[in-house]
């Protein structure tokens, strides 16, 4: 049920970017005025991550996966009934608090639900089904359009939104039965503020975040941001073609969330060299977006996606790890933590791409594009070298099993 809700978030989160032309018409705006809509989005949900985690701990998962769950609701009316670009914002607004509310808490109802390596497969298995809400959110969401229109398909969102999170508070439960109700106590009367501190003193929550800074961050650049106008504009590719590839790199994030999930997850050993090993990649493959000359073949752009999303996939290995570096109390805190990794490099790269876009707008898209995705890979080999830099610290530190 919790993984139900974080589907409906990840559909309404990246529904901004195959919107993207409607939206336009409809708030009569251009791609300037738009882009502002959607890093409203990602600045919330970045900015609410460790109150999310603190309220996961101290609250508990069900009350707040319903409270955003109805919030999600809530913004997808306002955002359909919207005629202007004020009503438009705070439709996004609200979508980005519900959304930042929810994978924190799905997470913490797993912690007590399935401990041990049961966590990492659960947290693999809801990047899965958050896959999916996504794909929702590209060619059925753009037929919906088509056939229904912008209102009757932002209501129907919502009106299904919103019987999810009422439905999550008939059925979630903090705890399994005998396991006691409401949250665990916090650690002899541990502050919130004390919470954060110990969290931030473990290495293993470090490597999560650059695991997550360099997998996830990257992945959102593709899908939710710049992927569909550097497809279009600088590749050559109709709308629908840019939608299909777009579709192809979600494909690759359910191969890498479902991969993960069976062989990898609970395996620390395993898990650091699989992500050392794909944020490597990950520097290589944007070093041939960035360096490439002219237009890239179909089938080397396809290997490019599709490595794209298998690493975005991977990304909920960032959370496998920081949940076992952190004790089961601190566990929502320590899941949203390591979730700013991505989001922090998707707002830089929101911010660094869309400056240098402007700064070459006399250039021709290819060039322009080519210079405005540098900081993406700058971003890329940053986080890579910070998460081998954690990752050697912490093999020294902490002895492992395969």
């Amino acid at each position: 049920m919790a993984a139900a809700c974080y589907f409906v978030a990840l559909f309404h989160r990246a529904s901004l970017a195959v919107a993207a032309d409607a939206a336009s018409e409809r708030f009569s705006i251009g791609p300037a005025a738009l882009s502002v809509a959607s890093a409203l989005q990602l600045a919330i949900y970045l900015a609410l991550q460790i109150p999310a985690g603190v309220l996961a701990d101290r609250v508990g998962p069900r009350r707040m996966i319903t409270a955003a769950t109805l919030a999600l609701a809530v913004g997808s009316a306002v955002f359909a009934v919207s005629g202007s670009l004020v009503g438009g914002l705070a439709g996004r607004a609200l979508i980005g608090f519900g959304d930042a509310f929810l994978f924190t808490n799905v997470l913490r109802l797993a912690a007590h639900w399935f401990p041990g390596d049961g966590f990492g497969r659960v947290a693999a298995l809801t990047g899965l089904v958050g896959g999916f809400g996504q794909l929702a959110a590209t060619a059925p969401l753009e037929i919906s359009l088509r056939s229904l229109g912008w209102l009757s398909t932002f209501l129907a969102a919502g009106a299904l939104t919103a019987v999810l999170g009422l439905s999550a508070w008939t059925i979630v439960r903090d705890h399994p039965p005998g396991q006691g109700t409401g949250t665990r106590p916090r650690a002899d009367g541990e502050s919130a503020l004390g919470s954060l501190r110990a969290v931030l003193a473990r290495r293993g929550t470090w490597h999560a975040f650059w695991v997550h800074f360099v997998m996830m961050g990257q992945f959102v650049a593709v899908t939710v941001l710049w992927g569909p106008p550097w497809l279009i504009e600088a590749q050559g590719y109709g709308t629908a073609a840019a939608g299909g590839w777009v579709l192809w790199c979600v494909g690759g994030f359910l191969l890498g969330a479902l991969l993960c999930g069976q062989f990898v997850a609970g395996r620390q050993r395993r898990r650091e060299r699989v992500t050392a090993a794909l944020s490597m990649l990950l520097v290589l493959v944007w070093s041939v977006v960035v360096g490439w000359p002219g237009v890239l073949p179909p089938a080397l752009l396809a290997v490019l996606l599709l490595v794209v999303g298998v690493a975005g996939g991977s990304a909920m290995l960032a959370f496998d790890g920081v949940r076992a570096a952190n004790e089961e109390h601190r566990s929502g805190l320590a899941v949203g933590t390591a979730n700013m990794g991505g989001f922090t490099a998707a707002v830089l790269i929101q911010l660094a791409v869309g400056g240098v876009l402007r700064l070459t707008v006399d250039l021709a898209a290819g060039p322009s594009y080519r210079l405005a995705y540098l900081p993406v890979l700058a971003l890329v080999v940053l986080g890579t070298a910070a998460q081998l830099r954690r990752s050697r610290g912490t093999r020294r530190r902490v002895p492992v099993a395969r």
